[in-house]
């Protein structure tokens, strides 16, 4: 597959052009540990093409990259998954609506309705761990809050997880076609679903609309992303840019877009096999990961993302992630329970053969008991806009009980809301909050 960007590029170079264009830099970063990848680094000069309104080297690239993920279009975000998610809503909903939104949504979410005054309508997940980060949404759960909320103007779910969690997409898409509302899908963590053996990426499940942050799994810069329109959606790729330039930069990163012009020829080429490679490595993993006490989240899960319960193995999640640090081994994520590691093709063999060592070396111990307890839903007493822009007030939080909260709170990583503006602070939140380390919020005045 051609990378009209990077050949464009390469020619640019190879003419040695005096520049006379943003960035200051000139292609001649002063420091020698960035001065040859800086001679990629330009602006939307005449050639280079402009992100939100593509007619060249740009557009060529997303058309490959459209082609690869049999989509309608699919458009680039030099702004990550964040962008992706203010252009779905925005294309999707007005101000005042109504979404039907599953609680495990990351910040990103929560931000983005504040901006455009939506009214989240919560669905509870199925929830794996006590703390309300990780699990499925059914099919059941949406169509019954459709039911409650006909007003609704689209359903927002997470998938997969921070955790891996898979929901069942193509259940859940026609629940939502039958109910004539669009299924947005954040999929930030799953850019590569679609070149695994099994193809699970949301679009081939019927999402109409989805955003990957390719640099979460994906060799890619980070802040490299992809907006998917499926192609049954009446959206036109006009439409995603008008909305993308509502919130992007006018300044996007001209090495983030040829990290994910280069991505194609690597998705066209050897992607699939990689990720088989990967898939038939990560079982061998899960059995070594099993032996010690260790079981999945959830029977469907990313193959290519290991979630250790530090507790069945009698740890707890900061000291396991410990553990493995001394080994050379560095994790994702690590709580108090649970310790997260993100495989991709590009891990060497001796990154494998490390985590394979250290998974037979692990002492095992007596399982801990969990924590006894569910999260709960909190009650929504003012819109997420109205109470983030509200007057409001700093207060310890074992003096938050019963106030409404001023601002969203959040555990990142993994991004998701212990507590979102407008809503009432009771005995369960309050323990969370300080469970998580935080102190002191805002709350109205």
């Amino acid at each position: 597959m051609n990378t009209p960007l990077a050949d464009f590029l390469e020619e640019h170079i190879r003419q040695g052009i005096s520049r006379f264009y943003m960035p200051g830099h000139k292609g001649n970063f002063p420091d020698p540990l960035l001065r040859e990848i800086s001679r990629y680094d330009v602006t939307e000069m005449n050639g280079a093409d402009s992100l939100f309104e593509p007619e060249g080297v740009l557009l060529e690239s997303e058309e490959n990259t459209a082609r690869l993920y049999g989509t309608r279009h699919t458009s680039f975000s030099a702004g990550g998954s964040t962008l992706g998610i203010q252009t779905m809503l925005a294309l999707s909903c007005r101000p005042g609506d109504t979404v039907l939104a599953a609680r495990n949504a990351h910040r990103a979410f929560i931000n983005t309705c504040a901006l455009l005054d939506l009214r989240p309508v919560w669905i509870r997940p199925d929830y794996n761990d006590r703390f309300g980060v990780s699990g499925e949404v059914s099919p059941q759960a949406v169509a019954e809050a459709l039911a409650a909320h006909p007003e609704a103007r689209a359903v927002y779910l997470t998938s997969p997880d921070y955790l891996g969690c898979i929901s069942d997409i193509a259940g859940l898409s026609a629940v939502c076609r039958q109910a004539s509302v669009r299924l947005l899908v954040d999929n930030a963590h799953g850019a590569h679903l679609r070149f695994l053996p099994e193809d699970l990426h949301p679009i081939t499940l019927g999402a109409d609309l989805c955003c990957d942050s390719a640099h979460k799994t994906l060799p890619v810069f980070t802040g490299g992303g992809y907006l998917h329109v499926h192609p049954d959606c009446p959206v036109s790729k006009e439409e995603v840019k008008s909305r993308m330039g509502l919130f992007g930069s006018t300044s996007p990163s001209y090495l983030i877009l040829l990290s994910l012009d280069l991505n194609n020829r690597y998705l066209a080429g050897p992607a699939r096999a990689d990720f088989a490679g990967l898939v038939r490595e990560m079982e061998g993993l899960y059995q070594l990961a099993g032996q010690k006490g260790f079981a999945p989240l959830s029977s469907r899960t990313d193959p290519t993302k290991m979630t250790l319960d530090a507790y069945a193995a009698g740890w707890r999640g900061e000291e396991l992630a410990a553990w493995f640090r001394e080994r050379k081994l560095e994790c994702e994520y690590a709580a108090e329970r649970h310790v997260v590691f993100m495989l991709s093709p590009q891990n060497t063999e001796e990154d494998l053969e490390r985590f394979r060592q250290a998974l037979k070396e692990l002492p095992q111990k007596p399982p801990l008991e969990a924590e006894a307890g569910r999260f709960s839903i909190p009650e929504a007493v003012l819109p997420v806009r109205e109470a983030a822009f509200a007057p409001k007030e700093r207060v310890p939080v074992e003096k938050a009980l019963g106030r409404i909260a001023g601002e969203t709170r959040i555990k990142c990583p993994p991004g998701v809301p212990i507590l979102v503006a407008g809503e009432k602070i009771d005995h369960t939140l309050q323990k969370l909050l300080k469970k998580s380390s935080i102190s002191s919020l805002d709350v109205l005045k």
